[in-house]
This record gives C-alpha cells, sequence and structure tokens, in this order.
C-alpha cells in the first residue's frame, strides 16, 4: 500500500513540475516581449508604449492603459531604453544627478557637509534572473533557474527547477545509475541562498548553500529464481545539501553568465548499493554529491 501511495505521489508531483516548467517558459516569452521599458536615472522602471522619440523628449502610454493620454519625459531623466523587440538603447551613459527634492538637514558641526550620491550602475539596474543551465543539457535535463538578488545585489535567493527527457541516468548522476537497474531521472527542484561579496563589479563571485531534491524511477529485484532477477517498477528520491561557490558575468544590463559548482552530502529513500561481479558489497549511499552549472541567462 506504501509503495503503491509513492507511486501516485510521485507521479502527481512530475505533473506538477512539467505543468511549472512550462508555465515558467511562457512567463519568459511574455516579459521579454510585452512592452517598452524605460529606465529612468532615479532607478525606476517605466513599462510603455513608445510613440515618438525626438531631440529631447520621449512621448508614451501607460502600458496598462494604451487608450489613455500621451506622457512626456525629457530624456535626460532616462538611462536607457529596453524595446519589446529585445534591443536596448543607452539614453545617457552617465546620467547627470536627478534626484527628489532634498529635505533639510540639521548638522552639529559648522563645516558644510556635502552628500555625494553614488553613480547609476547600469548592470544592477535589475534584480532578477532567469537563466537556463546549459550544462545539465548534457546529462539530459532542462533546468531554469530564478536568482532574486536582494540587500542591494549583497544576497540572492536561487530557485531551480529541472525536467529530464533522457532514457536514463545522465553522467552527473552515476552513483544512483550504478547502483540501480534501469535508473531513469523525473525531475528536480532546489533551493539556494548566496551571499556576493561586492556588488560594483561586472563579475561577481558568490558563496551559499544549495539544497536540491530528485525523484527517479528504476527496476527493483523482488526475487532472484535460478539466478534470473525478477524486477518490479519502483521510485525513490534523493535530498542534497551543498556548498556552492561561482561567478557572475554581467554582459550587458539584461544578458548575464552564471558559472558555479557545488559538493555536499545526499540522503537516499532506498540505499545506492549493489553487488558486483566478484561478490563484493558496493555502497555509494555516503558518496558526495556534485552539481554543476554553466548558465545563460536574462536580467529583468
Amino acid at each position: 500500500m506504501s509503495i503503491l501511495f509513492l507511486n501516485l505521489l510521485n507521479n502527481y508531483l512530475t505533473m506538477i513540475v512539467k505543468q511549472w516548467f512550462i508555465f515558467i517558459l511562457f512567463c519568459i516569452s511574455l516579459n521579454s516581449n510585452a512592452q517598452d521599458v524605460l529606465y529612468t536615472s532615479k532607478g525606476a522602471k517605466i513599462e510603455a508604449k513608445l510613440t515618438e522619440i525626438n531631440a529631447s523628449d520621449i512621448k508614451y502610454k501607460e502600458f496598462t492603459n494604451l487608450d489613455g493620454p500621451v506622457y512626456v519625459i525629457s530624456k535626460s531623466e532616462i538611462v536607457l531604453i529596453q524595446y519589446a523587440n529585445g534591443t536596448t538603447q543607452v539614453i545617457n551613459q552617465s546620467p547627470s544627478n536627478y534626484s527628489p527634492k532634498k529635505e533639510s538637514q540639521v548638522f552639529t558641526s559648522n563645516e558644510s557637509k556635502e552628500v555625494k550620491k553614488k553613480p547609476l550602475d547600469l548592470y544592477y539596474m535589475n534584480s532578477n534572473l532567469i537563466s537556463v543551465n546549459a550544462l545539465s543539457l548534457a546529462n539530459g535535463d532542462a533546468t531554469i533557474i530564478y536568482d532574486k538578488e536582494l540587500f542591494k545585489s549583497k544576497m540572492s535567493l536561487s530557485f531551480l527547477v529541472g525536467y529530464n527527457f533522457n532514457s536514463r541516468m545522465g553522467a552527473l548522476n552515476l552513483y544512483v545509475a550504478d547502483s540501480k537497474s534501469a535508473a531513469k531521472k523525473n525531475y528536480d527542484i532546489g533551493l539556494g541562498i548566496n551571499y556576493m561579496p561586492r556588488n560594483t563589479k561586472r563579475v561577481q563571485y558568490f558563496v551559499g548553500f544549495l539544497g536540491k531534491y530528485m525523484s527517479y524511477n528504476y527496476d527493483k529485484v523482488t526475487q532472484i529464481v535460478n539466478n534470473q532477477k525478477m524486477y518490479e517498477k519502483s521510485s525513490a528520491n534523493q535530498v542534497s545539501l551543498m556548498i556552492a561557490n561561482g561567478w557572475i558575468y554581467r554582459i550587458s544590463p539584461f544578458f548575464n553568465f552564471k558559472i558555479f559548482g557545488a559538493i555536499g552530502g545526499q540522503i537516499n529513500s532506498v540505499p545506492l548499493d549493489y553487488t558486483n561481479s566478484n561478490g563484493r558489497n558496493v555502497n555509494y549511499s555516503n558518496s558526495p554529491k556534485v552539481y554543476l552549472g554553466y548558465c545563460f541567462g536574462y536580467r529583468f
């Protein structure tokens, strides 16, 4: 009864992961082609439909109200424009300080004090990153990673979802493939938290923790008769906790490249052991878990 329940649960979770995977791809396509985006020198984003760009001004309509009025904004207030087709145009590479009215300040010292405004960094304007792990394709996985940067890009949360389209386990899950007959990965999901010491460089180092859950099917040996093994379909899972570190390359304000590696321990619902041809029992349950990433992503 418990095996039947686990199989039903595994099938349900596999269906959910498939649906979320398709939904994420759909959202990416909508976000990348839906509207023009104006980035102001204040760090704000205006989703709009541009109607005219002249020597001094930009005219637009709000994307949520295309039948509404036409707004006009000075080019001096705009840093760059991201058009609906994905192309970008830098309006001001080093925009002049455009800040809201300063509140009155009281100083106890007789010395005059000057408040310096940190220059706007185009490469840190967008805190969301959706990327595809190209390296996971070698393992037969289609994996999407979403990163949300926090605290002025000093920390980030990572969410991972992957669906396996290979007929059997790949090289990155060698221990499972070697110990289980006809092992076939279904999906994996993960959650990570990262710390980034610097947030001023276009190449940014990070270190953190990554937790990952993997579901897979395999042929379980039920009995051996006259040296012939009898099998039945079964499912299992693996939970791993790893230390991750890597680099983010901010190629442009919207296109990023990320490379990372993670290593740690694993907990398996069934032991990863088997008897080899010499009659010796081999157990991989305490072997280290490794996960690698070579990702290309879109920042928004």
